[in-house]
């Protein structure tokens, strides 16, 4: 019997079982997403129900799901089921009818999802649950009649199956269109969100697939005979499927991306658009969410100095009117672009030539510009299907864009300039400083017809403020505000605004323009044809009120007012009318808020200016105007902010092109006769072919640039052109600052700054009314006399301007130009031979580019913190002698009170007085007194006593801030993390005893994780730059288990390493005050204040403050008057408390939060590595550090009430050893009693109102002066104390003026002559490069030196250097002699730890130590290293301190109540804290109630021995 008929035999009607192949499983998830992808690609350009596009577009989304998507991913997905051990004969068989007919059954019912959702941008929620329950059921129809194509099987379903399918699909359905809808409403082009909706969409299809699959039985009817074509055929058909989806979503993203570049080469050309408004004021966008536009020119070329594309141009004059009736020019449009093919073009790219082989501009520039201009406008119309009539006006302002940079000094105005989109004195320039030039045709539909029409057409409408942001960006629009400008478009489009018919009375304010000839006008900002004026409730003006008038004239509105009030006295109707002038003329005023308005002086002339008609009427009508004028200083603003300035020939203009005006018909002759004689001359060609030709040229150019060079020395019309002449070449020298939309052909002579404006005021009309510049201005520039149609303003500048231009270019000698041709011509053929060797570049350029990343990356570099010591070791001198260093002497802390008192003297005033000695206020008192400012600093408690000494101990950027930066798109954050890594650089440098750098270790437990932490390490060492030291680098399993073998080994698959640093905090704290001491600031612990001083101005001139340790040894504290020009708040969580002895209403500005952590054994860590576990259970981040020999664990983050000493709560503890417990190994018990110590500190972070929870706040900092003067600095974090502090010090400096100098006769902190600290001392911020005192002598071999003099410990000599740095030498030199043959010096006071005796003498003479718990906490770690040894050596620390502090007996007591009431907020377990100190001195504590003495074995007995 042959193998066929045992299966046939043995599984013939039975139920055959199956298993699944995960490769398959996989490949049909893929197939699947693939297909969903395309399909929302394809429904993502949909714009509308009709349309021939839009309905093939619709047609190939169903397919592409149906087919793809469904189809495919069936078949493939069939195929992963394996039939007894995948035995060919027992494989699916298909029949060919119902495969093809499961085939086009989803497509026909998606095709009517699809129509069901629509194209509009609005989200239809009962629309796109109907499309998920068609897509739902064509999935699960689909999956059906594809299982009864199958033929040598019975499927017998399971109905829960079925119906949990049927509910997975419509709802994954439902999902997946809504994000993908809601996204595309919000129009932002997101690929990653596009990408979730394409995998939920597919999640549909393939999770309905196998929820069925697994509840469906094959009971098999016959065999396979097919075996070899239904094994392949399916899989086949499908793979091929997919992959031309592929191919096609990779075409759709090249294409994108071209599009995105020739939006940026746009950007850099001058370029017209179209905004188009629907009857909702909604804008017509195309299918990537941009205005339809149209290039005019890659390139304008200024001709002289003053001939900059602006508005006051007079080629945007003549377009401006042009669009104000298109007619002028539409029967001229296929004259013009056979006028266009005739002009001579480059041989590279067939672009027209601007300019000649001399230089010059071609003969008809003017004219070729505005050809250019029409046609780019007819172009725009049959992209929208339109007519040129009805394409839209143009709007009154061009855009800057593609902005590279703006200018210094001067340039700030020009900057307000392109972020406002006002006009003002540099706007002519605007230009200049922006790589291309923007305009607007705008228009509004007025019928629905013609929105259906665009719609089918592929554009789309969508709200202003959803598209704006898509529109600036993709078109490089640089300017703020620019939802507004599309508003002011929107307005311009429903007709602009008009005057009302009546009588008006106006303001005629014009300056001489700044940098160039002309005029600006004052006008409504945003209204750029209406003069600021307020209406007289009169119809018209009689004769008699004209005769008042004239009793006026040339009188200011300063007297105006009371001439008029004189007017009460005469005639009931001449009264009336002075009060209705009275009352306008007060409007007015209002309405500017603008002094200068009081300057201007009444005209007796009443002009006359468009205003809207009455309705029904199609003539023109006017409006009298009663003109206040005024010509204002050149460097006058806009002093009222609802106006701006504009060029005066441009309002000039505006005002000839309002509807039904007769100057249209004369433009309209001028126009002709301009171009006729030109365009005529040229033969009549078909537009739609040779005109989009034209255009065109400089796309094919991307095509052929990769063929051959350029060999002509002329200038062409491309982004980088310049002519290879005189004007050439300065046009190359001025690239950096001269926009790539322009090309200057002017030489910087006297010459050409010769009037070449043409708004200048007439020589005649300056003549005729000398004292009354404003008057004649309204005579001659807004009087339109609607009467004389002949007078088109402009018009006669055009072929004068031409004239002119001509001349200038005349005088240059074509003999040079010829050689520079010809050298020119030189170059391009060497650079032609070099091209042809491009397939050579190619690959060298990789390798050049790869071997400079290697380069790169293992450089040899000075790591910070690593550099030899800046002074050597001392040495024996000729006697024999030890020569130590001669450090300069710290003022005691008697004679810095006696300084404090010192200050009620004039000459004793201190510049800064800063209240708090955390990092902060120790950071400003540095940073202030290496400014040679007088500065004195005051803290409550000790250094580094409150949030300064609980940190991290992390000198870090912060990578969960990282994080939070890329996810949220959050600037704020990253810039954070920016500028914390440069500041990470500078501990290093300026205390490299009291920093280091730490490897810092993330666990993976999943290998997708790998990539992802890997780039955000990766990200992390780029932005350290040259701050970073070693790169992040991966480590397998082994290797990580290897460098931390605590770690669990279950669920590790490997781990990443990055760089950061760390520090002894308190030590550093401390040393920032004394560093600042030794420079001459004045510090003082232990002092508070208790009041704030204010002037008779209120003014903050100094505090009152208070000396506590006088109380402490039972003395009474005179309170001290202290004199300050400026008082600075560096108090971190008690920010409100000094803030409100300032204003006691004030709000508070700290939000705290509180931070536990936990000391546990060294064992728990390497030495030499930190751990970080970024999620833990609740989504926060926990360190695990080595430090000081013990191991750190933290930190929580909650919310908190402000204490001085806040105790660490039991249930943060518990979480933080849970938390630990997770990624340790299961052999290691973490346990309650190995916690040594613990503490809680108070983060001051400044409140975010938005906030939800403490942990989304970012630690920014916050520098504010109050009413009264008080500086504050609030906020940030350890790391940046110093970027926190220069920044309250420029704050200070400029609010006070505060007078710095360079420091004179600096200490030598270093202890020798080898180093001038005082050098670098200028004046300005300097503390990035100010060593504190102990960095300039120390070095990574220094406790070597240590221990071959003073014969201490080693343990003990590394300690000492590395908080002591190069005064490690003093601190030896304190420490009692033992006796012993080793150590010769040094008794530690806790046998635990390498603190010594002499670390408390050094403290008390050199650190201002008052108190046992300054020794313990501050000077020494031991109380934040271990609670209960710092109880017990606290004994030893009382009696030194009262040798050398003369303490008596009740101080003593006093000192050891609150040292362990101190010690509680450190974790002394609850029993300790009622030890007395006999007790502890002679050892009789009483332990068995502690958790540490019952977790270690004492009584076992020793195990017996096996016989």
């Amino acid at each position: 019997m042959s193998t066929a008929d045992e299966l046939l035999l043995k599984y013939e009607g039975e139920i055959v079982p199956r298993t699944f192949l995960p490769g398959f499983i996989f490949l049909s998830y893929v197939v699947s997403c693939v297909g969903a992808a395309l399909t929302l690609e394809l429904l993502n350009r949909r714009t509308s129900r009709n349309g021939l596009i839009n309905n093939i577009i619709l047609v190939s989304a169903a397919m592409a799901m149906g087919g793809i998507s469904i189809w495919c991913m069936h078949f493939v997905g069939n195929r992963a089921m394996s039939f007894a051990d995948d035995v060919p004969e027992l494989r699916i068989d298909y029949s060919s009818g119902f495969t093809a007919l499961s085939f086009f059954l989803p497509v026909i019912v998606l095709l009517a999802a699809f129509m069901v959702i629509g194209a509009d941008c609005e989200v239809s929620w009962y629309r796109i649950c109907i499309a998920g329950v068609l897509a739902g059921a064509a999935i699960c129809g689909m999956h059906y009649l594809g299982n009864t194509s199958i033929s040598n099987y019975h499927c017998v379903y399971n109905k829960v199956y079925v119906a949990g399918a049927a509910v997975l699909s419509v709802l994954d359905n439902i999902l997946a269109l809504s994000i993908f809808f809601v996204l595309g409403a919000s129009w932002r082009n997101l690929w990653w969100k596009r990408a979730l909706s394409a995998f939920l969409l597919a999640s549909a299809a393939s999770g309905m697939h196998w929820v069925a699959a697994k509840g469906t039985e094959y009971r098999l009817i016959h065999l396979n005979q097919r075996t070899e074509v239904s094994q392949i055929h399916g899989i086949l058909v499908a793979i091929c499927l997919t992959v031309a989806a592929a191919l096609f979503m990779a075409g759709s993203a090249i294409y994108t991306a071209w599009r995105t570049r020739r939006n940026e080469s746009k950007a850099q050309q001058v370029i017209l658009a179209a905004a188009i408004f629907d009857r909702s004021g909604r804008i017509m966008v195309n299918s990537d969410g941009l205005l339809p536009n149209e290039k005019i020119t890659d390139t304008y070329i200024e001709r002289t100095q003053g001939d900059t594309f602006s508005i006051a141009h007079p080629h945007f004059h003549w377009m401006f009117q042009v669009s104000r009736n298109w007619t002028s020019v539409s029967g001229m449009i296929d004259g013009m672009i056979k006028h266009l093919e005739r002009l001579p073009k480059g041989i590279r790219d067939e672009k027209i030539r601007l300019i000649d082989d001399t230089g010059r501009p071609i003969d008809n520039y003017d004219t070729v510009f505005r050809e250019l201009f029409c046609v780019a406008a007819m172009t725009l119309a049959g992209k929208m299907k339109e007519q040129l009539l009805n394409i839209g006006t143009l709007w009154d302002e061009i855009l800057a864009t593609g902005i590279d940079g703006l200018p210094q000094g001067p340039g700030r105005a020009v900057e307000r300039t392109l972020e406002e989109g006002t006009y003002n004195v540099f706007s002519t320039r605007r230009q200049e400083y922006g790589r291309g030039s923007l305009m607007f045709l705008v228009r509004q539909l007025e019928h629905s017809h013609e929105e259906e029409r665009l719609e089918a057409a592929g554009f789309r409408f969508a709200n202003i403020h959803q598209v704006c942001e898509p529109i600036g960006s993709g078109m490089q629009i640089k300017t703020k505000g620019f939802k507004g400008k599309l508003m002011n478009m929107a307005l311009l489009a429903k007709g602009g605004a008009v005057m009302e018919p009546g009588v008006h009375l106006g303001f005629f304010g014009v300056k001489s323009r700044v940098g160039t000839f002309g005029f600006d006008v004052a006008v409504k900002k945003g209204t750029r044809n209406l003069l600021p004026t307020m209406p007289i409730p009169l119809e018209r003006i009689e004769l008699w009120q004209m005769e008042i008038l004239r009793r006026f004239d040339r009188m200011s509105v300063r007297h105006l007012s009371q001439s008029l009030d004189a007017l009460k006295k005469l005639s009931p109707r001449e009264v009336l009318f002075a009060s209705q002038l009275i009352d306008a003329l007060q409007a007015l005023r209002a309405w500017m808020d603008d002094p200068v308005f009081d300057e201007s002086i009444l005209t007796s002339k009443v002009v006359q200016v468009p205003c809207r008609a009455q309705a029904g009427s199609n003539s023109a009508k006017s409006c009298a105007m009663i003109a206040l004028c005024m010509m204002m200083p050149m460097h006058a603003g806009a002093g009222s902010p609802r106006c701006e300035f504009v060029p005066l020939n441009f309002f000039k203009v505006q005002q000839m092109v309002y509807k039904d005006s007769p100057q249209i018909a004369g433009f309209a002759r001028y126009v002709h006769r301009e171009l006729s004689p030109i365009v005529n001359a040229a033969p009549q060609a078909t537009y739609q072919r040779r005109g989009r030709d034209i255009l065109k040229w400089n796309r094919l150019n991307s095509l052929r640039r990769f063929g051959r060079l350029n060999v002509d020395s002329y200038a062409v019309v491309e982004d980088n052109s310049s002519a290879t002449t005189k004007f050439g070449r300065k046009s190359i020298i001025r690239e950096s600052k001269q926009s790539k939309s322009t090309i200057e052909l002017w030489d910087n002579s006297p010459q050409d700054r010769e009037g070449k404006s043409n708004d200048t005021l007439s020589s005649q009309a300056v003549t005729h009314q000398p004292l009354s510049l404003g008057g004649i201005m309204v005579s001659q520039e807004i009087q339109i006399d609607v009467r004389q149609v002949e007078d088109t303003g402009g018009g006669l500048s055009v072929p004068l301007k031409v004239t002119m231009i001509k001349a200038d270019l005349s005088h240059v000698p074509l003999t040079a130009s010829n050689m520079r041709c010809h050298r020119a011509l030189d170059i391009i053929s060497v650079y032609t031979v070099l091209f042809r060797g491009r397939r050579i570049a190619i690959p060298t350029t990789i390798a050049a580019v790869g071997g400079g990343v290697l380069l790169y990356s293992y450089r040899p570099r000075n790591i910070p913190g690593f550099e030899g010591p800046a002074v050597p070791p001392p040495i024996y001198g000729a006697d024999g002698t030890f020569k130590l260093p001669r450090f300069p002497k710290v003022k005691s802390r008697d004679e810095q009170i006696a300084h404090l008192k010192k200050s009620t003297a004039e000459e004793g005033e201190y510049d800064i007085l800063v209240i708090g000695g955390g990092a902060t206020g120790a950071g400003v008192a540095l940073d202030a007194v290496t400014r040679g400012l007088k500065v004195a600093v005051v803290e409550r408690d000790d250094f580094s006593s409150g949030t300064s000494s609980k940190s991290t101990k992390l000198v870090h950027g912060g990578v969960r801030y990282l994080e939070k930066a890329v996810w949220n798109l959050d600037y704020n954050q990253y810039q954070l993390v920016k500028e914390a890594l440069k500041e990470r650089k500078y501990f290093l440098q300026t205390a490299p005893h009291l920093s280091s750098w730490l490897p810092i270790m993330l666990p993976l437990d999943k290998w997708w994780k790998a990539p992802y932490y890997w780039a955000g390490t990766k990200f992390y060492d780029f932005l350290a730059g040259s701050e970073g030291i070693e790169s992040s680098y991966f480590l397998t399993r082994s290797k990580a288990l290897d460098a931390f073998p605590m770690l669990k080994q279950t669920d590790l698959v490997g781990a990443l390493v990055y760089y950061d640093g760390a520090h002894n905090d308190s030590r550093m704290n401390v040393s920032i005050a004394m560093t600042a001491a030794v420079y001459g600031a004045t510090i003082v612990n232990h002092a508070e204040v208790t009041g704030l001083m204010k002037n008779d101005q209120g003014r903050l001139c100094g505090a009152l403050v208070k000396d506590l340790i006088p109380e402490r040894n039972g003395k009474r504290s005179e309170p001290i008057t202290v004199k300050a020009k400026c008082i600075i708040n560096c108090t971190g969580p008690f920010t409100d408390s000094i803030r409100k002895l300032d204003d006691q209403d004030c709000k508070e500005i700290v939000a705290p939060a509180s931070g536990v952590h936990v000391i546990l054994p060294g064992y728990y860590s390497p030495s030499n590595m930190g751990l970080i576990d970024p999620s833990t259970s609740d989504g926060r981040v926990i360190f695990f550090l080595p430090w000081q020999g013990n191991t750190i664990a933290g930190t929580t983050d909650e919310p908190t009430t402000i204490s001085p000493n806040p105790l660490p709560d039991e249930k943060s503890i518990q979480w933080i050893l849970n938390e630990v417990s997770h990624y340790l190994s299961p052999d290691i018990s973490v346990r309650r009693g190995d916690v040594l110590a613990a503490w809680s500190g108070i983060r001051p972070l400044v409140k975010d109102p938005k906030a939800k929870n403490t942990e989304s706040l970012v630690r920014n900092h916050l520098v504010d002066i109050s009413s009264s003067g008080l500086v504050t600095c609030a906020g940030g974090k350890w790391t940046t104390y110093r970027q926190m502090a220069e920044d309250c010090v420029d704050a200070a400096v400029k609010e006070f003026n505060l007078p710095t100098k360079p420091f004179i006769n600096a200490p030598r902190v270093s202890g020798t002559e080898a180093v001038d600290d005082g050098a670098i001392l200028d004046g300005s911020c300097q503390t990035h490069n100010v060593r504190l005192i102990g960095a300039h002598g120390f070095s990574k071999t220094l406790f070597i030196n240590l221990i071959q003099h003073f014969g201490v410990e080693t343990e003990v000599a590394k300690h000492l250097t590395e908080s002591y740095g190069d005064r490690a030498w003093t601190v030896a030199a304190m420490c009692k002699p033992t006796d012993l043959r080793f150590p010769a010096r040094g008794e530690r006071i806790s046998r635990l730890y390498p603190f010594v005796d002499g670390e408390v003498r050094y403290a008390i003479a050199n650190e201002y130590a008052q108190t046992a718990v300054d020794i313990l906490a501050r000077r020494t770690r031991l109380a934040f290293l271990n609670a209960q040894a710092a109880l017990e050596c606290l004994p030893k620390i009382i009696d030194i301190m009262s040798q050398e502090l003369k303490w008596d007996r009740a101080r003593q007591d006093r000192e050891w109540k609150e040292t362990v009431a101190f010690l509680q907020s450190m974790g002394l377990p609850e029993p300790m804290l009622k030890a007395t100190r006999a007790q502890v001195e002679k050892g009789k504590l009483d332990f068995s109630s502690s958790l540490e003495y019952k977790m270690y074995s004492r009584h076992d007995k020793p195990p017996v021995a096996e016989e």
